[in-house]
Formats: C-alpha cells, sequence, structure tokens
C-alpha cells in the first residue's frame, strides 16, 4: 500500500530521497529553522556553515507543503529563508486535549493527579531564550484565589551543544 502523504518533522534533509522514491505528497513541519540553532562564530564558522544552511533551506522548499507550529515561527521562517518567502507556510498548532471533564482525556482505569484543578504547562528546551521564567511570572501574576485552584508543572530537556 502507498502511503498518501510523509510527514516529515523538524529535519528536511530527507525529503528529496522521498521525493526520488516516492510520488506521495510530503509535508515538512518546521518547528524553527535549524540554522539559528547553530552558535554564533567568527567569519570561518559562518564560512562552514554556508553549505548546511544553503542545503536545509533546499531540503525544506523541496517538500509539497512547507507548516510551522506558531505565527512566530512563520515570521522567523521567512526571514531565515528569504529564497523561500513565496511558499508562506500555514500555521499548524501543537495537539492538545481539550476534551471536558466527561471525555475519555483520562483513560478508564487511571486517576487523575489534580482532580477540579487548572493545570498550567510549559514544555521546552531549559535555555535562556525559551525564558522558562516566564511561566513562572505569569503563574505568580494570577489572583490568589485562581492560583489556589491551578497548577504550574514545567517540563524539559537541557541542551549542550559542542
Amino acid at each position: 500500500m502507498k502511503p498518501e502523504a510523509f510527514f516529515i518533522d523538524q529535519l528536511s534533509a530527507i525529503v528529496p530521497f522521498l521525493r526520488i522514491v516516492s510520488d506521495s505528497r510530503v509535508i515538512f513541519y518546521c518547528h524553527f529553522p535549524d540554522k539559528l540553532l547553530a552558535h554564533k562564530g567568527g567569519l570561518l564558522k559562518k564560512l562552514y556553515r554556508i553549505p548546511f544552511d544553503a542545503f536545509e533551506a533546499w531540503t525544506t522548499g523541496s517538500s509539497d507543503v512547507i507548516v510551522v507550529n506558531s505565527k512566530f515561527t512563520r515570521g522567523i521562517f521567512g526571514s531565515a529563508f528569504p529564497g523561500l518567502k513565496h511558499r508562506n507556510p500555514n500555521v499548524v498548532y501543537p495537539c492538545v486535549d481539550t476534551g471536558d471533564k466527561g471525555s475519555s482525556a483520562v483513560p478508564t482505569g487511571r486517576k487523575t493527579i489534580w482532580k477540579d484543578k487548572k493545570v498550567l504547562l510549559s514544555i521546552n528546551r531549559y535555555e535562556r531564550k525559551k525564558d522558562v521564567g516566564l511561566a513562572i511570572k505569569a503563574f505568580a501574576g494570577l489572583k490568589p484565589e485562581v492560583r489556589a485552584t491551578a497548577r504550574l508543572v514545567i517540563a524539559g530537556w537541557f541542551i549542550q551543544l559542542v
């Protein structure tokens, strides 16, 4: 059975290969341009990055459809890939279960951790630019009676680039 489409997430390097071996559509979901995650450097680093950045732009542009995870990322995408501005990616926000209490959001036999509590969830990499402190400040800024019925959960991971 031939797939209708391939959904590629984060790294676009595989896109041209899929275009060669299949006539299925390729959808690329861009969280953030990889080239912008590389540490800045001097002239040698900039020269070193040229082929990698060009490769990322080419492979990303090889997909049939490009989507991003936010309006912010769409703006960043346009400035990071000026040659792909004509693509104007659509925004597809990450999925969040918004079911009400009567839904099957919690599988049968499992108990909720905080019954009747609102949960504010922040999932990110732990790095300065993600500003995890903003979630803490927002939670602290809630009215005391609202904060008493809420929980703040901060989850994520550290990335150490060598």
